[in-house]
């Protein structure tokens, strides 16, 4: 495929495209190509040839999908979840051991890549799960699951490593936040330069500084700010007579009853007789919707079947 006139980032997904080990990364890559692909009559041949190699490779996927094949071992993800990327030593699996429960954490030392494969944890914010992975450090990072994943957590300990990590997070479309690490030996007037560089260099950044020292209110707000990275809702169940359930279920923001009660169970929404909602999508407690209703978060839905 030829890259004449093309924009620098198509030039360098087509450069990642020559060198992807994988389909999910192939795909990645051709969708961004796709996307800086000029859209004028010259340009149409080019296009189609993307979309067809496109079209072939997620098929491809979809069929070892089916057919339970797999080229390396995954990691089913959940209704959220965060990655944590970093370079090595950059304090990112400690950050994991603090935010996530106990039970699940990484092996941290001084020596570098001392993650050397991805680990799981479970974050949780109020009455929320969120699944959180270390993966190991770059440049052993696993690519497919930061390209996949819905917010990423960028730790860093210096302005200048900025530019290597957007290097391998640029083509991921989760939500990026950075984590200025190791903030407790920065003094005020360090704090205040840095902020005033990252505003200046780097507009747009999502960034918020913590350390191992952090409060409990400032891990508290951590976890609060990646829980309001996810487009979901909260929604509770119920059966008739009996309280709701206590942990919700996780929904896109404006999913219907239907919605819901297909997530329960396929076709689960056909046997549904009435419902009944409580919460801040009804207009009083226990009214009475269809299935097309649109949900809020932290709503309450009582199936009765027929």
């Amino acid at each position: 495929m030829a890259s004449t006139n093309q924009s620098p980032f198509y030039q360098r997904a087509e450069q990642d495209f020559q060198v992807a080990t994988t389909d999910e990364e192939r795909i990645v890559c051709l969708e961004i190509m796709m996307k800086e692909c000029p859209k004028h009559k010259s340009s149409e041949n080019m296009r189609k040839n993307l979309t067809t190699r496109l079209k072939k490779l997620k098929g491809g996927v979809e069929k070892r999908k089916k057919s339970g094949k797999s080229t390396k071992e995954g990691i089913r993800k959940g209704d959220m979840q965060c990655v944590f990327l970093g370079l090595p030593n950059s304090g990112k699996s400690t950050l994991f051991n603090i935010l996530t429960t106990k039970g699940s954490t990484s092996k941290v030392s001084p020596h570098q890549f001392t993650t050397s494969k991805t680990n799981l944890g479970i974050i949780e914010f109020e009455d929320a799960k969120i699944q959180a992975v270390d993966d190991a450090p770059i440049p052993r990072q696993d690519k497919s699951i930061i390209n996949s994943t819905d917010t990423l957590f960028i730790v860093f300990n210096k302005l200048d490593e900025i530019k290597e990590l957007e290097k391998h997070a640029w083509k991921s479309k989760a939500k990026k936040i950075w984590i200025l690490n190791k903030a407790d030996i920065l003094t005020e007037a360090e704090k205040r330069r840095i902020k005033a560089t990252l505003k200046s260099k780097h507009k747009g950044l999502d960034f918020v500084m913590f350390s191992q020292n952090s409060s409990a209110l400032e891990i508290k707000k951590l976890k609060g700010k990646l829980f309001s990275s996810f487009p979901i809702i909260r929604i509770y169940t119920k059966e008739p007579g009996k309280p709701a359930s206590e942990d919700p279920m996780i929904l896109k923001i404006d999913s219907t009853v239907k919605m819901s009660a297909e997530k329960i169970r396929k076709y689960f929404s056909n046997q549904i007789k009435s419902t009944k909602i409580w919460g801040p999508s009804s207009k009083f407690g226990g009214q009475t919707v269809g299935l097309d209703h649109k949900l809020k978060d932290k709503d309450t839905v009582e199936f009765q079947t027929k």
